[in-house]
């Protein structure tokens, strides 16, 4: 696999790009989707990309890059079981496999590191929590408190 990098001048277009992208977050994948070693990928998401509540079906660890995120573990039910926040002070998380969550920034500009063991397999990758609004439905309301939740007790 050749060497792959990220200067300052595209990591400030990938920000840029985030802010006007419809799901106000993008992603930035270091490696082909049949790499079997380890995958690498930088998201960046606004305050205002909602991201639906999903698991993976592998274990995931993120590190935190920029600005203020929370991540919210949920039970299958829906319930918020576990709130974590990564910032500068607090930049690391394991996510085990099969975990119920979702990512709310804090800030813009705010970004995470994913690590994950691959190859990348986009049919057996992740599933959505039930009974949550996806990315095309209305989730304001729900999404709203999703925010309210995160800020909680900061």
């Amino acid at each position: 696999m050749k060497l792959k990098k990220i200067s300052e001048e595209e990591l400030n277009e990938l920000f840029q790009k985030s802010k006007i992208s419809k799901r106000k977050r993008i992603m930035k994948v270091f490696q082909d989707d049949s790499y079997k070693g380890v995958h690498v990928c930088l998201n960046i998401i606004q305050p205002d990309s909602y991201m639906q509540p999903h698991l993976r079906y592998k274990d995931e660890i993120i590190l935190y890059h920029s600005g203020r995120l929370c991540s919210l573990w949920f039970d299958k039910e829906g319930n918020i079981t576990e709130k974590n926040y990564l910032n500068k002070d607090s930049p690391f998380l394991f996510l085990p496999k099969k975990t119920f969550h979702t990512i709310v920034s804090l800030e813009e500009n705010s970004s995470i590191w994913l690590i994950l063991k691959g190859p990348h397999n986009p049919n057996n990758f992740s599933e959505y929590l039930k009974n949550t609004p996806n990315e095309n439905e209305d989730y304001y309301n729900y999404f709203k408190s999703l925010k309210e939740q995160s800020t909680n007790h900061i």
